[in-house]
């Protein structure tokens, strides 16, 4: 088994040409180690604490295993379900959050990784399962989100039914 030293491991990378920017992919379909640095690994050689999603603009694979804290903020600011909501994580030390932030992302530190979109939640069922990691808090701030979707925005959601009982 090849030695995995990355959390992500993206399936392609954002490059400029021609004063835009590409994603390209390996052409023997080596992934690139954190988005950016060629690897001799491809996504049949890891295993499965790697989910599969799209992190960073580019589809890759992000490793559950090894969570130490991670931190759910949910947007209030549109009708979008996940797509605004951030996961932070971290697989080294306790998340802090900074109040004099002026933005989300730097509104919190210690954090490795941040994710946003339904990759929240097959990571969340991902990161129980293989770091132990007890989701039950951001399971209820998800379910919390869910309700308030349905009352502010009801002639959009109000047949809708979420489907976040599956991380229970």
């Amino acid at each position: 088994m090849k030695k995995l030293k990355s959390n992500l491991y993206a399936k392609e990378k954002i490059v400029l040409r021609d004063h835009r920017h590409q994603s390209i992919e390996d052409e023997n379909g080596y992934l690139f180690a954190q988005g950016t640095y060629p690897t001799k690994i491809k996504a049949e050689d890891l295993p499965e604490w790697y989910v599969y999603g799209r992190y960073y603009k580019c589809f890759g694979y992000l490793s559950a295993k090894g969570v130490v804290d991670m931190k759910y903020v949910p947007s209030k600011y549109s009708n979008h379900f996940l797509k605004d909501d951030f996961l932070f994580i971290s697989y080294n030390t306790p998340i802090s959050e900074k109040p004099e932030a002026s933005s989300i992302i730097d509104a919190y530190t210690g954090y490795d990784e941040r994710i946003y979109g339904n990759e929240i939640l097959s990571f969340l069922k991902a990161a129980r399962k293989h770091s132990a990691y007890d989701i039950s808090e951001i399971v209820q701030m998800i379910h919390d989100k869910a309700d308030w979707m349905v009352q502010t925005f009801p002639e959009e959601y109000s047949d809708f039914k979420f489907n976040v009982r599956s991380l229970e």
